[in-house]
């Protein structure tokens, strides 16, 4: 049973789609192409995605009491499956690459003695156990941890004060539209894995309203964030860091006594980050429940996790071919991001009973009704005998013997 969710509930769920994983990766490679004016690749992002999940925020209206996997097999039962196990399939990669994007991140920049494979363990625990609490307890861990997260985010700026170079930003009008462009094919993959969020609620719960909030919050969010960057550390080295968001926060130093305030921010950071993780969990656990309703989705969500634990270090070898890999992968984001969204508006919606089908149910009650008076007329006839012996002196109800 699908789990209600309020405006606000729904807002930090897209941002914590959008923001978490966009975060890790793909401002370097956008600042690489877009150079200073990389916050621009946010805005086709931005459309695009306010067009996508308008299309399903109409198509979950058609359903309102249904989650999007729902409809789907309800409507289609034969399409409707196929197309919800590519998207469980789709989820399943993204599980995978968020869970070795982590882990390799923590390695790198954190436990540099400790084994990747160990971390990566560690974190698909705890997201097991995140996801057996359901739907609710992704809720509760992304109104404190997004919270939080978007606390800092609106704080670091006054931290950077001294840090800051307006220079980098320069020219503030040559514009490169074909190099803005190429950043917005590497961001896109990422900010756009939100459209998870109508698979999971159900139709009346999915408002527009509160998602256009939560889409316009998270791109002047990463706005923000990658201008910050660039003014910070310059464009020559952000465009080569794996992690820029990391290394501006390496920047940030309070007086003299605390110059690794990014351990206090990765604390804040990192929650935020297992709990987009345990979503991807969720999602697929809960794409199988709606395909396959004989499976479990609490008894599934352990084998689930040790498969998205093998394919992250199957299809990945190390952190240069994830990072590389960013091009290839919009590609097929692209067809779950924009294309189904498309195919989904125009193609799923409820059932029409036509003239033909009222004839047949009014045929069908007509058939209906004098097997009815058969079946009165014989149980009155039953009945007439046992009334006499039923009756007592005064006529119709039972007397005590």
């Amino acid at each position: 049973m699908n789990q209600g969710v309020t405006n606000r509930q729904l807002v930090l769920l897209i941002m914590l789609l959008s923001v978490t994983g966009t975060l890790m990766q793909p401002h370097a490679q956008a600042i690489f192409y877009a150079k200073q004016h990389a916050y621009l690749s946010y805005i086709p992002v931005f459309l695009v995605m306010v067009a996508s999940l308008w299309m399903l925020s109409r198509v979950q209206r058609r359903f309102p009491d249904q989650d999007l996997f729902e409809s789907l097999v309800e409507r289609f039962p034969f399409l409707g499956r196929v197309t919800g196990m590519l998207y469980t399939m789709f989820f399943l990669f993204v599980f995978a690459r968020d869970i070795r994007l982590m882990g390799d991140y923590i390695s790198i920049t954190l436990l540099e003695t400790t084994p990747i494979s160990i971390i990566v363990l560690t974190l698909m625990v705890m997201a097991v156990f995140i996801v057996r609490g359901g739907l609710g307890s992704l809720i509760g861990m992304s109104e404190l941890y997004i919270t939080l997260f978007l606390l800092n985010s609106l704080i670091v700026p006054f931290m950077l004060i001294q840090q800051i170079n307006m220079d980098n930003l320069m020219p503030y009008f040559d514009v490169d539209v074909a190099g803005v462009g190429k950043g917005s094919w590497y961001i896109f993959s990422f900010f756009g894995e939100m459209i998870a969020v109508p698979f999971v609620i159900k139709g009346s719960d999915f408002r527009f309203k509160s998602v256009m909030w939560g889409i316009t919050i998270s791109a002047l969010l990463m706005m923000l964030i990658i201008t910050e960057t660039i003014a910070a550390i310059g464009v020559p080295i952000a465009s080569r860091l794996v992690y820029p968001s990391y290394e501006l926060a390496r920047q940030l130093q309070i007086s003299d006594f605390l110059d690794r305030f990014d351990l206090a921010l990765a604390a804040a950071t990192l929650p935020a980050l297992i709990t987009k993780i345990a979503f991807d969990l969720y999602f697929v656990c809960w794409g199988l429940k709606r395909i396959i309703p004989k499976v479990s989705g609490k008894v599934m969500t352990g084998p689930i996790a040790l498969v998205g634990f093998v394919c992250g270090f199957w299809f990945f070898k190390n952190a240069i071919q994830l990072f590389r890999f960013t091009r290839e992968w919009t590609w097929i984001a692209i067809v779950f991001e924009v294309l189904f969204p498309i195919i989904l508006f125009v193609f799923l919606r409820p059932r029409k009973k036509g003239a033909n089908g009222r004839r047949t149910t009014d045929k069908q009650k007509q058939k209906k009704q004098p097997k009815e008076d058969k079946q009165e007329k014989a149980s009155q006839t039953r009945d007439e005998p046992d009334k006499g012996k039923r009756e007592g002196p005064q006529g119709g109800e039972l007397q005590p013997s």
